[in-house]
């Protein structure tokens, strides 16, 4: 036994006496983990969504001509675009074309984009 011990075999030797290795975590640091990950599992994943068309839809009550159609013209292109918000934005520009404090040449131009949105929606 004259030869020298590296130290690797000596950490190997000491763990194996002492019981517990390097990357070993300790009891209470696996009990801060396990509860950690309990509550992660159990808390209930808040995270509230709403869809971008939710915070320009009041542009279709102003009186302002240009926000009007620009209002318009941004919810048609999401229609297109995004197929899963379609029907909410159609219901809601048919909700708005009831509407009777809506000048007539509102409704007009709302009918046109309507139609546009209908068109391109079906045809993809």
């Amino acid at each position: 036994m004259s030869e020298k011990l590296n130290t690797s075999m000596l950490k190997a030797i000491k763990s194996f006496l002492l019981g517990k290795k390097d990357s070993d975590i300790s009891p209470s640091e696996a009990e801060k983990i396990q509860k950690a990950s309990y509550t992660l599992n159990t808390t209930e994943f808040k995270k509230h969504f709403s869809p971008t068309y939710l915070s320009i839809i009041q542009g279709l009550d102003s009186s302002d001509r240009q926000v009007f159609e620009a209002t318009v013209y941004y919810l048609t292109q999401i229609a297109i675009k995004k197929n899963k918000y379609k029907n909410d934005i159609i219901k809601i520009m048919e909700d708005k074309l009831l509407s009777k404090s809506l000048s007539p040449e509102f409704k007009e131009y709302l009918k046109q984009y309507m139609q546009k949105m209908l068109v391109k929606t079906t045809n993809k």
